[in-house]
Order: C-alpha cells, then structure tokens, then sequence
C-alpha cells in the first residue's frame, strides 16, 4: 500500500508540473500551453467522470473487505466497476486528444489518442481475468480513479490565481530593460521606433508561456503586449493581453482589419469585454473572449 500511495502522489506531482510549467520563470517552450492545457482537460473532466466511478468502488470494495473479515459472502463486481472506468477514462482521453488536436494540430491530436488505445490494449487481458475470478485481495485501482483527478483539479483550482498573478507580474518585470531602450531610443532621436520587427528575440519575458513581446506606436507613445497564459477553467474561453501605455492610453484590437478603419472608429470598438490594471503602473492587461 505504501508503494501505491507513492505512485498516486508522483503522478499526481507530475501532472500538476504540466499544468503549471507555462508559468514558470524559464525560456519559451512552445509546448507547455499544449501540456498544460491536456493535463487541466484531465483534471477538470476525469474529477468528474472518474472520480465519481472511483468513488463507488472504493466504497464498494472497503465494504467487501469487512465483509469477508466476517466471513460474509460478497457478490463479486471488480469487472463492472472495472469496465466503467475504462470507458469513463476513454471519454477523458478523447477530450485531452481534442486539447492536442485544437492547440497544436492533427498530428499530435491522433498520437495522443494513439497512445491511450495502447494503454486499453494492455489493459484488456487484466479485464478478461478479472472478470473470469476476482481476487480476495484489496484491489487499489480504485485508490488511482479517486485521487489523481481529485488532486489535479484541487491543485489547479487552488493554484491558478497565484500562478497566473506570479508569471504576468515575471514578463511585465522582464520588459523593464527594453523599455529603458526605447526610452533612450527617443532620447536620442525625438522619436519612437516605427517597429521592432526581427529576426532574434533579444527581449525575452523569460516566462515558460510567453513567447515574446509585441510593439506598436500609438499616439505619442507605444503600447507593448505580451499574450498571458491562461486556465482553462479561469474564465472559459477568454484570452488575456497585457498591455504597457506611459501615457495610459492602452489599445489593443481583437482583429487586424479594425486598424485600418479611422480614429473615429476606433474609439468605439477594440474588442475586449474586461480590463484590469495590473500591480505595476501604466501597466493593465484586458480580456478577450
């Protein structure tokens, strides 16, 4: 038993590492959105699909071993619960896969349900026996059912504020160097660059999720913008832009044609349907759905 609560933690660890790991300080990985968002997809969905099977047999199981302790006689139902779970799981796997699929494309959408077809395949042969004898013994695969996908969920709803807070307080903290060089830019020439289009990144936000930064004149100033990370369950749907003004007079449009309509039009529409300040001045960062 010691070795199976060791396994629950660890894999529950790691999923947790998933979904986290796009909000850690670190070099840009253009894979952990992706990683979190299937490891959030199975801790959202498999508390509630899994958890709940789990949690019958559980209960069902304890009840067997206390009746057998009495010498009750039990009506054997590993098999049910068993195939329950394998179908209740393959509900879960097939909504992680469509993570796969919309985040990074077919190609990993397919493998990923590749690999859970392999995972049923060996588990076919445990099903065919258990459901020919079950065993006398405390059977822990209910144990995993409960507590990985209740953990999962209950880190991600307790972490989710504090790692969102903490990796958009990092990138906006990282722009104060190119800031200090646009600043000087002007200085230097009356001016702001007309863009900072290039090849190298030389700024990095230095956030796992965050791939670079993006510059566009306004007015007599500049906004720069970074996407931030988001949870799936942190208002669904919504895409976050943070946004710096040192004059506070912040844009940022959800769709590239409305640049070309007049100031006018401007004025009325950008998109967003929220804005925040964020914790530094001139900073704040708006809500798309």
């Amino acid at each position: 038993m010691l070795l199976h609560l060791i396994r629950l933690c660890g894999i529950a660890a790691l999923i947790v590492v998933c979904i986290i790991y796009p909000f850690l300080s670190g070099e840009y990985d253009g894979l952990a959105m992706t990683l979190s968002g299937m490891a959030q997809m199975f801790g959202a969905l498999g508390s509630v699909l899994i958890g709940p099977v789990g949690v019958v047999w559980l209960a069902h199981e304890l009840r067997d071993q206390a009746r057998k302790k009495r010498h009750i006689q039990v009506r054997a139902r590993g098999y049910s619960f068993a195939l329950a779970s394998v179908i209740a799981s393959s509900v879960v796997a097939a909504a992680v896969s469509l993570v796969a699929f919309v985040t990074i494309g077919i190609s990993l959408g397919l493998l990923t349900l590749a690999v859970w077809l392999y995972i049923v395949s060996r588990l076919i042969p445990g099903l065919k026996e258990l459901r020919r004898v079950e065993s006398g013994r405390f059977n822990p695969a209910p144990l995993y059912l409960v507590f990985i996908p209740i953990a999962v969920m209950l880190c991600q709803l307790t972490l989710a504020g504090v790692a969102t807070e903490f990796s958009r307080n990092r990138a906006i903290a990282s722009a104060a160097e190119l800031i200090n060089s646009i600043e000087d830019y002007h200085a230097r020439h009356g001016r702001y660059p007309t863009h900072l289009s290039a090849v190298h990144k030389d700024y990095k936000p230095s956030v796992v999720g965050i791939d670079k930064f993006h510059y566009a004149p306004s007015r007599d100033a500049y906004n720069l913008f970074f996407e931030q990370p988001r949870f799936l369950l942190d208002n669904i749907g919504t895409r976050e832009f943070v946004v710096y003004n040192k004059l506070d007079q912040h844009a940022m449009f959800s769709h590239t044609a409305w640049l070309l309509l007049t100031p006018e039009e401007l004025e009325r529409r950008q998109g967003w349907y929220a804005v925040h300040s964020a914790s530094s001045p001139h900073w704040r960062y708006f809500w798309f759905d």
